[in-house]
């Protein structure tokens, strides 16, 4: 019998200033780069201190470094690449809760409330769910029961892989839910859409914290 209804995973990279966020360079340092991976991943910690769901974070460290997100319970990436990554952290968690959501650590916009639309929509309506980014990828993806269709054959990286994705899971037979577009900051460019006006006054006080330095 399964052990809890919904689980939560934030994949994310190990805080290593070397490996963080280098394509928000040449407008960010090293340090300011790490800065910023290290406030987002515990926005998020915070924020989701208090959801409905269980939290694990997955780390793309193949050491145990020690975590500076001690507070939550976290387990090493397996995989060789990302589609395998999020395949196999998505299994896992499948194998004691009903309903499984995955996140990345660089959404500002992603809130507690769009978490926990995404999991009612799993328990009520759909069988895959995804939140699509601003630059045609995704920022969460849930589902069910496991769809290793999602994970294969993708070609990560380039502006189709929502598309990609949503055909995946159709020829699977899943039905889909996708959530409203937000902001994934993978360069400078995603930071500067972030600061219109019309976009910041809705994040809230701590993803207006973190991008006020930068």
């Amino acid at each position: 019998m399964r052990q809890q209804q919904n689980s939560l995973i934030l994949m994310t990279r190990a805080p290593l200033i070397t490996r963080v966020k280098s394509r928000l360079a040449p407008e960010l340092n090293q340090r300011q780069r790490l800065q910023f991976h290290r406030a987002s991943v515990n926005r998020l910690v915070q924020l989701t201190a208090h959801g409905s769901f269980s939290l694990r974070i997955y780390q793309s460290s193949h050491s145990r470094l020690p975590s500076p997100y001690a507070r939550s319970a976290y387990e090493l990436q397996q995989g060789y690449g990302l589609g395998q990554r999020m395949q196999q952290a998505i299994e896992q968690e499948l194998r004691h809760s009903q309903r499984v959501l995955l996140i990345g650590s660089d959404c500002l916009e992603i809130g507690l409330d769009s978490i926990e639309k995404a999991f009612e929509s799993l328990q009520h309506r759909s069988s895959v769910v995804f939140t699509p980014a601003n630059d045609g990828g995704y920022v969460l993806v849930g589902m069910r029961q496991a769809c290793p269709a999602l994970f294969t054959q993708i070609q990560w990286g380039c502006s189709s892989v929502l598309e990609q994705s949503v055909k995946r899971a159709r020829q699977a037979g899943r039905k889909i839910a996708l959530m409203p577009s937000l902001i994934d900051v993978d360069d400078y460019a995603d930071i500067e859409q972030l600061r219109q006006p019309s976009i910041l006054s809705t994040l809230d006080s701590s993803a207006r914290a973190i991008l006020k330095p930068l």
